[in-house]
């Protein structure tokens, strides 16, 4: 069975980036892929304790044990990831950043990906910001420093001027809708 998990690092659960995230994954379903969703804000993860445990022992696993096993676990076993933030001070959550530290078992000493490339990674971004590109630099470095673990990355949303109970609701912007939804449904093509 094709499954894709969809890792949503907001820690609101009916906001614009899990809206996004839902759209996505209807994208998906519809392809008849099946999905894990994660909410990173659920999960009890600490922070990557440079104990060069997986670089000692070459291995893409960390002798962390917490929720992080489960969701490495999912990566290993999925064709493909969505992974979906909000900007907090012009990078993603802390929540997501803790994901992304605990990637390091899947980059060697020399920067060599553990991951196979085969893996294809797309991403969601909100911010409330209206000029779409004033955390572009942050982001891409985001999105870059995922691709080192070899994941390959597909493509990616940057939905912008939204605040949930503020601005107008993301379910209003179809333009930022149809796109997720596309990078559903086109993630594993």
């Amino acid at each position: 069975m094709t499954i894709v998990t969809i890792l949503v690092g907001s820690p609101r659960k009916s906001g614009s980036t899990r809206i996004l995230a839902g759209e996505a994954e209807r994208g998906l379903k519809e392809q008849g892929i099946a999905v894990e969703t994660v909410f990173l804000n659920d999960l009890k993860i600490k922070g990557c304790q440079a104990c060069y445990y997986c670089k000692k022992n070459d291995v893409a696993a960390c002798a962390v044990k917490d929720d992080m096993q489960q969701v490495h676990q999912l990566m290993q076993e999925s064709d493909g990831l969505m992974v979906a933030s909000p900007i907090y001070f012009a990078g993603v959550t802390a929540q997501t950043k803790l994901w992304q530290d605990r990637m390091f078992p899947y980059i060697s000493m020399n920067l060599a990906p553990k991951l196979p490339p085969t893996k294809k990674v797309s991403f969601i971004f909100t911010q409330n910001q209206p000029d779409v590109h004033l955390f572009e630099t942050p982001i891409r470095t985001f999105m870059h420093m995922v691709g080192l673990t070899g994941l390959t990355v597909k493509d990616y949303l940057i939905a912008y001027d939204l605040d949930a109970g503020v601005k107008t609701p993301v379910t209003e912007n179809k333009v930022f809708m149809d796109k997720a939804y596309e990078m559903g449904r086109d993630l594993l093509r």
